[in-house]
């Protein structure tokens, strides 16, 4: 444990820059620094905090998407797909003069998917394969374990806009909708014999490389040396010439026949003239994944954008020459396609007894003693504060008869600890308060200008939300502070009608705390007799991750560093300087 859960507070801010990826780190507080003429008094205020569940999330079009299987202890079994378009690299208005006619796949040519992964560059070089040694990020679970995964033809159309509204509005897809591409399955194109690539797939940490080879007379590809001149060892990786590089990534290869028939010869009948008609042809992917075993399987964080298909094939192109002969040439050409246009991530949850009796057992009026903060589809956090109307009016009185000032405000989120211990739970390295009410950023996320050299960890001076973990290697996380310094000083002190309404609070977790716009739930979340949540930020719809924290009935505790116990039970905590008399 910490020696200290932070001492807190000061006039003085001091900032923290953060300079690593998804590492352990700590947040510093501050110290108060104290004055003859004032005294400085913090005050805890009861605050009611209860859990909800999303149901279905809108899941379109995302930046980010999971993909795979995570078996988290404290939530359950998270499994996720995919679906995407594919999109033209150019158009092809005669094909016959660009992409040739009577296709062949030779077994020299390929036809692959390739799409990066999150990876860093250790700067370590293998000598005995000349290849960089890569860390993969945001990958959950166990990367040692694989899954099932099986890449079809989709075959039902994703729209742009809304068929069912004339369409006006965008069309939204949420994460639970497998029927509709389940019924529309086309072909199966991960076909290899490679289980890797398919039955038994993983995440693999290799670079991925391309070597100088040569085609010979007999239809045989060489690797060659740097004059060409074939290698004695084929087999040797170290003495191979690497001609160009690429991230650790998702390597499959393709059907070629499927191909040939589905993408190459369709292009003589104008199915590739442009992308419009082409995605009404071929309607893109679905990558389905299928826990193998309970326990096993890991979940990456994939941009699915930056990936592609590469098509190598054989074709006869015909032109005439200046003497007006034909002349018809068979040659290697290449196809590319990208993985842009719509796409859906489609989520399949398996929840554990202690989650789903908590989601169930949700107290509006009393409050819940733990809270279940889960992305994807998952759940979210809502906190009323001042929830007894005079208990706010008369602070207010105190605050201006007294001319008080509010020097910071915060919650602390303490981490259930023990519902967290698991070593293979994945904590979330930030959590997300937000506006419930009108459905948006609080003033102090929207103040707070801090950045970092990474971008997970801006706005961490007047905002928060960072996870503080024990002072050691690995430390389990304990605790998550949010500031709402200048969205009580609006509360208590502003004659803005606008901006001293006391409003309700939501929070969940967030893929990127940059991203602030939101997304829409299938059904809306109620709220007492009428008050309905139709949206929730959308960051918190990408992450897969979740954490359980203490709530405003928690009674629990834990023992500081002077020896007092000290309740782990939400509360908002003011502290005020009052002018002596």
């Amino acid at each position: 444990m910490k020696k200290s859960f932070l001492k807190i507070f000061s006039l003085l801010a001091i900032a923290i820059v953060f300079v690593s990826c998804d590492k352990d780190f700590n947040t510093i507080g501050s110290d108060v620094v104290g004055d003859d003429h004032f005294n400085l008094e913090k005050v805890d205020y009861d605050v009611v905090s209860y859990n909800k569940a999303t149901g279905p999330v809108q899941t379109n079009n995302l930046s980010i998407n999971a993909f795979g299987v995570y078996e988290n202890p404290a939530f359950g079994a998270t499994t996720a797909s995919f679906v995407t378009q594919l999109g033209l690299t150019r158009t092809y208005e005669n094909p016959k003069k660009i992409l040739g006619e009577n296709f062949t796949i030779e077994a020299t040519d390929s036809v692959y998917l390739y799409i990066p992964y999150f990876a860093t560059d250790t700067q370590v070089v293998d000598e005995n394969t000349n290849l960089k040694v890569y860390e993969l990020d945001s990958i959950y679970g166990d990367k040692n374990t694989t899954f099932d995964l099986k890449i079809y033809e989709n075959g039902y159309f994703l729209n742009d806009y809304n068929p069912g509204e004339d369409f006006v509005n965008s069309q939204k897809f949420y994460s639970n909708d497998f029927a509709k591409f389940d019924s529309n399955i086309g072909q199966q194109l991960n076909t290899s014999s490679d289980i890797y690539q398919n039955t038994n797939f993983k995440f693999n940490s290799n670079e991925i490389v391309y070597y100088k080879s040569k085609l010979l007379d007999n239809g045989t590809y060489v690797f060659v040396d740097s004059d060409g001149e074939p290698l004695a060892s084929q087999s040797d990786l170290s003495v191979r010439v690497i001609k160009d590089r690429a991230l650790p990534g998702m390597w499959i290869n393709l059907d070629k026949n499927v191909i040939k028939q589905r993408i190459l010869e369709a292009s003589q009948n104008g199915k590739l003239f442009n992308n419009n008609i082409f995605r009404e042809y071929f309607r893109g992917l679905y990558f389905k994944v299928t826990q193998t075993s309970p326990g096993t399987g890991a979940l990456a964080m994939l941009d699915f954008s930056k990936g592609f298909i590469t098509i190598q094939y054989h074709s006869d192109i015909t032109i005439t020459d200046s003497n007006g002969v034909p002349q018809t040439n068979n040659a290697k050409r290449t196809l590319k396609l990208n993985l842009l246009g719509n796409t859906v991530n489609l989520i399949n949850n398996a929840n554990n007894s202690s989650y789903s009796s908590a989601l169930a057992a949700s107290d509006e009026v009393n409050g819940d003693s733990k809270l279940f903060i889960k992305g994807n589809e998952g759940s979210v956090a809502f906190i009323d504060m001042f929830k007894n109307p005079s208990e706010l009016e008369d602070l207010r009185a105190d605050v201006k008869a007294g001319n008080w000032l509010i020097n910071e405000a915060y919650l602390n989120f303490y981490i259930d600890r023990t519902a967290m211990s698991s070593a293979s739970i994945y904590e979330p390295h930030r959590i997300y308060l937000f506006d419930a009410t009108n459905n948006k950023p609080i003033i102090d996320y929207l103040v707070d200008p801090s950045q970092s050299q990474n971008s997970k960890f801006d706005k961490f001076s007047k905002y928060g939300g960072i996870i503080e973990r024990e002072d050691v290697d690995d430390g389990r996380g304990i605790k998550y502070r949010i500031k709402v310094s200048t969205l009580i000083k609006n509360i208590l002190k502003s004659d803005n009608e606008d901006n001293n309404k006391n409003v309700r609070l939501g929070l969940s977790v967030t893929e990127n705390i940059r991203l602030n716009t939101n997304g829409v739930l299938k059904n809306p979340i109620t709220i007492g007799a009428s008050d309905e949540v139709k949206l929730l930020p959308i960051a918190s719809f990408m992450s897969p991750v979740g954490t359980v924290l203490h709530g405003s009935q928690s009674t629990a505790t834990y023992v500081d560093e002077d020896g007092n116990v000290v309740p782990m039970k939400l509360k908002l905590s003011i502290y005020f300087t009052k002018p002596n008399n």
